[in-house]
């Protein structure tokens, strides 16, 4: 779940930053795409970043005593 919500935000940020480059080079056709594939690899790069921080679910694993 917390993967699809991280899709969904980094959509939505994704199109927005889409628009408003877009807006600021001239205001050509909008390519919907680009946001797409960029949310696809920001939620990529998080998933992987989970992955390799994820090194114990031992809530006690950090404890010395």
């Amino acid at each position: 779940m917390r993967y699809l919500v991280t899709f969904f935000w980094a959509f939505l940020l994704m199109q927005m930053v889409n628009f408003i480059l877009n807006s600021l080079a001239g205001g050509g056709p909008l390519n919907f795409w680009t946001g797409i594939l960029l949310a696809l690899f920001i939620s990529f790069a998080v998933f992987v970043m989970d992955a390799l921080t994820n090194i114990s679910k031992d809530p006690n694993a950090g404890d010395q005593h």
